[in-house]
């Protein structure tokens, strides 16, 4: 009796055709960055830009398409396209830091959003935002793009939907603060693990020590939904979490109702859902959630879903 929505993420244009096929409900996350790496060297137009939007959201139409602005830095050209070098890129000047300190090339993508929207609502989400004022820059910033777009007499979206990626400890803690001001949160937990943890998710001797499962993200995780819950605004998980059907029902239990994940995922995805009572997942998942012994995680997920 409980309603969920099972959205697909889409990396490439391309997945288009798999997404259709998939049953999803929406795009829950398109990464952006990645016309910027098939454009490199050159940065996109604003056309390149407008035809990959207004196709992604006629396609998800009537159901939302997540664009979010382009998550490059860390390890992803930053170096090369935005002329940063920085000896640990990975807290360095990336994601939503990266677009408001390069406000030219930002707004190329903000004018392309707005246009791809006309018609439709467009969905726009920030990636890595840890401040409130990152926040209230960007909206600014939108303002303006907008403003310029209707003296130049182009057309764009009338309204739009303004969401964030909570990545970060930070923005985990602040749910509350941001589920106020922002229309929806979409929580990535791929990163978000690997800053609670202190873990370079891409660094080989330390790889074995990125756990989904510790307690510590687990609640990160039911804090920011339970957050989402309290002002009314939907929360989603677009992390690899959300297209592993072994936790499913755990994100189930910690009150998830948003899933977003590759279209390959969808069908195992759904299956478990299908298979689930909230009525017993809740008390299940608050065991795993308190859980202090490693030794007994694999048993108290194997519980949940037995």
């Amino acid at each position: 009796g409980v309603e969920l929505e099972l959205m697909a993420n889409i990396d490439l244009p391309e997945e288009l055709s798999q997404y259709e096929r998939s049953g999803a409900r929406g795009i829950g996350l398109y990464r952006s960055e990645f016309l910027y790496m098939e454009t490199d060297p050159h940065l996109p137009t604003e056309e390149d830009h407008h035809r990959i939007y207004r196709r992604l959201i006629d396609a998800a139409h009537p159901f939302p398409a997540n664009i979010r602005t382009y998550d490059l830095g860390g390890r992803k050209l930053a170096r090369e396209m935005m002329e940063t070098s920085e000896e640990n890129p990975v807290l360095g000047l990336r994601g939503i830091r990266l677009t408001l300190a390069r406000p030219q090339i930002f707004r190329v993508q903000l004018r392309a959003l707005l246009r791809a929207g006309t018609g439709k609502q467009p969905w726009i989400m920030a990636p890595l935002v840890s401040r409130v004022e990152e926040v209230r820059m960007l909206r600014a910033t939108l303002d303006e793009v907008a403003a310029e777009l209707d003296r130049e007499g182009v057309e764009r979206a009338a309204t739009y939907r303004l969401g964030i990626m909570i990545e970060v400890p930070a923005a985990a803690l602040s749910a509350g603060v941001f589920a106020e001001q922002m229309d929806f949160l979409s929580i990535g937990t791929n990163d978000l693990i690997q800053y609670t943890l202190a873990i370079d998710r891409a660094d080989d001797s330390v790889a074995h020590l990125y756990d989904p499962l510790h307690p510590a993200v687990l609640n990160l995780i039911q804090h920011t939904i339970r957050a989402g819950a309290k002002a009314g605004k939907p929360v989603s998980v677009c992390g690899e979490m959300a297209g592993d059907p072994l936790l499913t029902r755990l994100l189930l239990g910690l009150g998830l109702r948003t899933f977003s994940m590759q279209p390959a995922s969808l069908l195992q995805v759904k299956q478990q859902v299908l298979k689930s009572h909230l009525e017993d997942l809740v008390p299940a998942a608050q065991r795993l959630l308190k859980n202090t012994d490693p030794d007994r995680t694999a048993l108290l997920l194997g519980r949940l879903n037995g």
